[in-house]
Parts: structure tokens; sequence; C-alpha cells
């Protein structure tokens, strides 16, 4: 089976149209008129157009990208108000594919409603009509329901998106290559501290793998043979990959503005990215993370000449989130993040930079950055207040969407010995571009949401981990504190997606802790 593509996921929407229709002529309380407009057929002829235009108003507000729409179901109801099980049946059919029921109404068959959701435990909705909708929303919110009210129908199709992404979540599986512990990590231990959290808030599902098992298998070696699982056929590199493999590594190479790596060092981290596709593909899973530190003291990326950084950037262009430094707080984020924004994400170590008494708080002069390149920035941040830097080596080459052009980039060394492929990119070319960020807290009870503007590039022109992007916050001191006590690294896409993801946050019960 394939990996499963976030962006091929759709809320699967089920327009529901009750009628209510009167068999005999008369008049009261709440019927009245005059003619045939007391007549049976009336009602019924009534009620179609009202469906009619109820329908296209609903296919309009339900874009194709987000929403699947399913057929509409249609049930009809006399003046005595009685429920028959034939009516629930036909309205529950297929009830097993339907993520959101959207009701319409002729006339009031409120209960009928009811109690096709009380029967049937999916979410409904509404748009705003004359009583319909707050009558509605009230009795199923009151007896602890999932239902949602619209004032209008863009309002609609706004939180499709947020529906949509609540659904990605409970569709993901993570692919999780540990090596010290399957819990907290080594180098990021404000990271989700129970993954089984993770499933139990966003229904995500996790699988480990060894990542000893993983490096194994990351070579042409004998299937049959690897050190950690011998005479069990792995998932080794095959002669046909390896074609596959020279193609993305010559386009990589040749799609570059500049390369300071060689050929065959480039290839070994494709062959990484290769190899952990295959993984991602044979579990069935859609999201990756894997340790750093832990993984490199064991002196096997060293030996085997690739880091995790290409792999990184490559996963999250083609719509696969995955994190560094086995950060499963990030990489949730992440998702969340790319299932709204649908575009790839980024994620750093987090950093800010204030000016206190007319002095910038220096980076670090050390490891990270060289201290020209620091004091180039500095001077190039000049006196611009509230700046963050977040920092990793693994940007995109597409940043709005999963299929645009590639933007201009380098390749260049993480280790000062050559190898390690990174994607470098000039984040300042964007300056000007609104960010979105958020990360969940180690308990998976909060939401860290906040949004910036792009100033400058960091490590552009360096190698190991200090590619970054410097952006502008509205108080960065704010920042800091709420960042605190939520964890390091901070992921982010481009574009304004604060008011959804906030929207999400609340949908899934977590506190949002917004800066």
């Amino acid at each position: 089976m394939a990996i499963k593509k976030h962006e091929e996921i759709r809320l699967n929407v089920k327009p529901m149209f009750l009628t209510l229709y009167h068999e005999y002529v008369f008049e009261g309380p709440c019927r009245f008129g005059e003619g045939m407009q007391l007549e049976k057929e009336f009602d019924l002829n009534m009620a179609a157009q009202k469906f009619k235009g109820w329908y296209k108003q609903l296919q309009d507000a339900m874009p194709a990208d987000v929403v699947n729409l399913l057929e509409p179901v249609k049930v009809e109801r006399d003046e005595n108000f009685l429920t028959k099980d034939e009516m629930i049946e036909k309205l529950a059919e297929g009830s097993e594919d339907v993520d959101l029921y959207y009701i319409g109404y002729a006339s009031r068959p409120y209960d009928l409603a009811l109690e096709f959701a009380m029967r049937v435990g999916k979410p409904c909705a509404i748009t705003q009509a004359c009583c319909a909708s707050a009558i509605t929303s009230a009795e199923f919110l009151a007896r602890g329901l999932e239902f949602y009210s619209f004032e209008d129908w863009a309002d609609a199709t706004d939180y499709m998106t947020v529906l949509r992404a609540r659904k990605v979540l409970k569709d993901s599986k993570i692919l999780a290559a540990t090596r010290m512990t399957s819990a907290v990590s080594v180098s990021a231990p404000a990271s989700v501290i129970d993954p089984e959290k993770i499933t139990a808030k966003f229904g995500t599902r996790i699988r480990y793998v060894s990542a000893h098992e993983l490096l194994d298998q990351i070579s042409y070696d004998d299937p049959m043979s690897n050190h950690c699982t011998p005479g069990r056929m792995g998932l080794n590199l095959t002669a046909e990959d390896e074609k596959v493999i020279d193609k993305k590594t010559d386009e990589l190479i040749d799609g570059a503005v500049e390369c300071q790596m060689t050929r065959e060092m480039v290839k070994k981290s494709v062959e990484a990215n290769h190899g952990i596709r295959k993984f991602l593909d044979e579990c069935e899973c859609n999201c990756f993370t894997a340790p750093c530190p832990d993984l490199c003291a064991t002196r096997r990326l060293n030996q085997k000449q690739f880091t995790m950084c290409l792999n990184h950037s490559l996963n999250n262009e083609d719509g696969t989130p995955s994190a560094c430094e086995y950060d499963l707080g990030a990489l949730v984020s992440k998702l969340i993040l790319q299932s709204i924004g649908r575009r790839p994400s980024y994620m750093g170590n987090c950093f800010t930079s204030p000016i206190r008494n007319g002095v910038r708080a220096p980076l670090p002069k050390a490891l990270f950055f060289t201290p020209d390149h620091v004091d180039q920035k500095m001077e190039e941040l000049g006196d611009k207040e509230n700046v963050v830097l977040t920092f990793h080596s693994v940007p995109n080459r597409r940043w709005e969407s999963f299929d645009e052009e590639y933007r201009p980039y380098a390749i260049r060394e993480f280790a000062r010995s050559g190898f390690g492929a990174t994607l470098r990119y000039d984040f300042a070319a964007d300056a000007g571009q609104v960010i979105t960020m958020c990360r969940i807290d180690p308990t998976c009870e909060k939401l860290f949401v906040a949004k910036g503007t792009i100033l400058n590039s960091m490590g552009y022109d360096q190698t190991n981990c200090s590619m970054g992007v410097f952006f502008q916050v509205k108080d960065s001191k704010d920042f800091f504190k709420k960042q605190a006590a939520i964890g390091n690294h901070m992921p982010l896409i481009y574009g304004d997606f604060e008011e959804q993801v906030i929207e999400l946050g609340e949908l899934l019960g977590l506190e949002i802790v917004n800066a």
C-alpha cells in the first residue's frame, strides 16, 4: 500500500434535507394560506424549490479540494410528527462513510433531525435559517451532540478546512525511529511526555521502528543479511531503487543555483530519503521523525555519511510532515499547520533577539554560527524590535503549495568534512511574508499560536544546522514567556492561518496560548 497522502484526504459531507408537509387542507396557529396554498402538493412543490436553492448554495460553499460532497438524502414527513424507523434507516444509510451531515429544512421536522443524530452519533451542521438554525443548534448542543451553526455560507466554507484538518490528524500515522527511548526525545525532552496522549487527543497513531534496523537497510546489502535482522527479509535498496536515486540526485544538483558538495555525498543523503520512504510505505505511515544527537552518538551517521536534514526537507515538500530530533510535539504541530495551510512546513530552534537599553542581545558565536556571520546579521537587523530567529537546516524549495515551481536553493554540506546534504534557502527574498507558527505543549493540553513577518535569512552560505529565518512578532517578550512553557522547536508555514489554527485547537479541546 502506498503512503496515504494528506492532500488526498477530503471531508465527506452528506446533505440531509427534511420536509414536513400537510395531508389535509386546514389553517391553524402554525399554518396559514388560502386555496391551493393549503394543499399537500403545494407543500411538496415549495419544499422541492427550497431544496433546489439550498442545495445549490451548499454546493457552492463546499470547496472541492476540501470536501467530498456526497449524494443528498431526503425524507418527508406529514403533520402528525410521527418518526418511523424507515425514515431513520434511510437517513443513516452509508453513515459509516460520512464525516458531517449538513441539514436543510422545509418547515419544522426538528425532532426528526435530533433523533437521527442521537442514533447515528455523527457531527451535523446548518447555515443560518430563520428559527431552524437556533432551534436545531440548541437542541443538539444541550444533549452533548457535536453541532455547528454558521451565520453565513462563507463561514461554513472556512470551517470545512478546520474539520478536514481534524480528519487529517485522525488519518495520520507516524513512523517513529527510536534508539534510546520511544517516549521522550534525548535532545528534545520538551516534546510530548507520553506519546499515547497523541493518539488519545488527536487520533494520530504511531508505528515504531528500530533506528538501527532502519540504518541497516539504507544500503544495497543482501536484504537477508542485515546485522539486526539476520535471516529476515529487509527493505534494502535495490538496483531499481538506485536508478530512481540517481535520477533524483542529478535533478537535485542540476536544479540548485550552487552545490558545494560532491555528487557522491549528495547521493548518500538521497539514498537515506529513499530508504525511509520505503519504510513509510511498508508501515503505511505518512509522518516521520528520528532522533538526532542520540543517533549521532552511535557514529553510524558518520559511517554512512549522511544526516536526516535533506530527508526532512524532501518529505515536507512532498506533503509528509517530517520532524528533527524525534520531536513528536513538533511533528504533530507541523501536521496541524500542513493540514490547515496545505503547504510545506519548516521548524527550528527558536531564539529571540531583543533590544535592551539600545543594545541587541547577540546570537551565540559558536557551534552553529561563525562570529563574522553573526556580526553581519546583527548589523543588517539594525534597530528592528521584536525579532525572533528560528533555525534548522531543513528548509523547503516550495513554500505556498505542494506543487508550485521550486524556488532558488543551494546545496551545502552539514558536516565540515563534506557529508550530510542540506538545502539552503535565502529567506531574505521573502521579506514581508507573513508566517504562522504553532506548537503543542508536552502534555498535549495547550497549543501555542503566533504570527510573524519575515525580515531576513541566516546561514544561507554556512554549513551545519545554521540555516534559519529572522522574523518579527508583535511582542518578543510575550512570545518568549509563552513559548517557554511550550517547547523549543517552532514549526511554521507561510501565510496567515492564525484564526483557523486557533479554531482547530479549540475544536480539539486545547487551551490556546496566543502570542
